[in-house]
């Protein structure tokens, strides 16, 4: 048996290729998240009446993936206007936004540190000269 090569498995799988190198906002991905759980979640429940398992006559589990399926439906819905209670998790900013805000971030932990060590190098400065003037 001879296994194929890796440039031939690229051509078959170019496109999956091209999508695993773009990285999608956070809003995107979660919204992606909760539609394909809420479908997954009703899909469960449909063939759980389908088969039996559960019937809309009586309350049993059928109902509770129906109910946190469509939850999850309202919320990728209400994500993907941009509000909702998960729009502040997962905010709809570009990679240049995203890229500008973590280095917003990181320069304040810097200078945040900084003034804490010029904290300290003061603070032993003045231990010395509170030591020396004892002696």
């Amino acid at each position: 048996m001879v296994l194929p090569s890796f440039v031939s498995l690229r051509r078959w799988f170019h496109p999956c290729l091209l999508l695993a190198f773009t990285m999608a906002n956070p809003s995107d991905a979660a919204t992606k998240l909760l539609f394909g759980t809420g479908v997954g979640l009703l899909l469960v429940a449909g063939f759980g009446f389908i088969e039996g398992r559960a019937t809309i006559d009586e309350p049993s589990l059928g109902w509770l993936f129906i109910l946190i399926g469509l939850l999850a439906l309202v919320l990728g819905k209400s994500l993907n206007d941009g509000n909702g209670p998960l729009a502040s998790a997962f905010p709809d900013e570009s990679a240049d936004q995203l890229a500008s805000r973590v280095r917003d971030d990181v320069n304040e932990s810097i200078k945040a540190a900084s003034v804490g060590s010029a904290w300290a190098e003061l603070e032993a400065n003045v231990l010395e000269q509170e030591l020396s003037e004892q002696e």
